[in-house]
């Protein structure tokens, strides 16, 4: 990721945090000396799917907690893990496979929790193709992106069926020129609020079927720091829970708003407007669940984390079966008040 962008998007949140900050009253810490600094590196570039720290930095919520936050987008080339592991950074949002295979190469990191309550992956269809359901893809023609090779295995077995059941193509990781142009029926896999609306827009209906309905859930956005920085942080991380849960009940209150708040605060070029209402909105459900009626958003789902445990294992992304309590904790979540949806 180029300096610049690093720089423009902490310059342009730190500006408009303490734009606001007259408004909200007096910070919790009395000066900058005060503040406890946290780099933190996002899943992806700041859109809605990471509007919880973004909006927390720019409202002055982490300030009021006694932290001076740095964000870093999570762009390609970018790795989470290796930053905190290094000690470039302190909190990193990843996938749950990426924590897995940190462990596996014997990492020490903690999860503190999750934004995603479901996998917002999904294999897209073409509603022409008449497959409503995944069990339905045998006898079709499936575009496979060369990133998930081993996952779409792992996927079809779940299904009771390997690449030999159906005509496959191997395609680059954000081309969608062959389910548009009807050579494959469905495309493995998609981001559940990306490559759908990028191929209706194209013309062509879609049916999206959510990777976690066939056995392949997991929890992105997992909120992740390692063991030590845990031990020896908890307040710190109490507090950026703390305003991070804050900033996401202002998305769950209207998501349109949070999208247009993405937008139009310029926290990177480029995002549109339309694209970023539909996918604040979808968002929602893959962002709650039953657990989090009854513990609130954020929280960790230790039976996901073992069926992640299983798919990763069997994509040979870890060498043995991993045991996620090793490494998830929802000391920090407990002490942190968040919304039950």
């Amino acid at each position: 990721m180029p300096k610049s962008m690093t720089s423009r998007v902490k310059t342009t949140l730190l500006a408009l945090g303490a734009s606001v900050l007259p408004l909200l009253g007096a910070v919790g810490a009395s000066n900058a000396a005060d503040l406890k600094h946290v780099t933190v590196v996002l899943s992806y570039i700041p859109n809605v799917e990471n509007f919880g720290t973004i909006y927390a930095n720019a409202k002055g919520y982490f300030k009021d907690a006694g932290l001076e936050v740095e964000i870093v987008p999570g762009t390609s080339g970018i790795d989470g893990i290796q930053m905190i592991s290094s000690g470039t950074a302190q909190i990193a949002m990843v996938a749950a496979e990426s924590v897995f295979s940190a462990e596996g190469r014997g990492e020490h990191l903690k999860v503190i929790g999750a934004r995603f309550q479901m996998n917002p992956q999904a294999m897209t269809c073409r509603q022409d193709s008449g497959v409503t359901d995944a069990h339905m893809v045998k006898g079709k023609r499936l575009a496979i992106k060369q990133t998930a090779t081993k996952q779409a295995d792992v996927f079809l077995s779940k299904l009771g069926m390997t690449t030999k059941d159906m005509e496959t193509l191997s395609v680059g990781g954000s081309d969608i020129s062959a389910i548009i142009a009807g050579r494959v029926d469905c495309l493995y896999s998609t981001f559940a609020f990306n490559e759908p609306r990028l191929i209706e827009g194209a013309g062509v209906p879609v049916n999206v079927l959510p990777l976690g309905d066939y056995g392949l859930n997991s929890q992105p956005g997992a909120i992740t720091v390692t063991e030590n920085y845990l031990n020896e942080n908890k307040d710190v991380l109490t507090a950026f829970l703390t305003a991070e849960s804050k900033a996401w009940a202002e998305f769950f209150k209207d998501p349109a708003a949070a999208a247009k708040f993405m937008v139009e605060g310029g926290f990177n070029d480029g995002l549109d407007l339309e694209q970023q209402v539909y996918q604040a909105g979808r968002q929602v459900s893959f962002m709650t669940s039953e657990t989090t009626k009854e513990k609130g958003i954020l929280y960790l789902e230790p039976k996901v984390w073992q069926e992640t445990a299983a798919n990763s294992f069997a994509a040979k992304s870890t060498a043995t079966l991993i045991d996620p309590s090793e490494f998830l904790t929802t000391e920090i979540l407990d002490k942190v008040e968040r919304p039950k949806l």
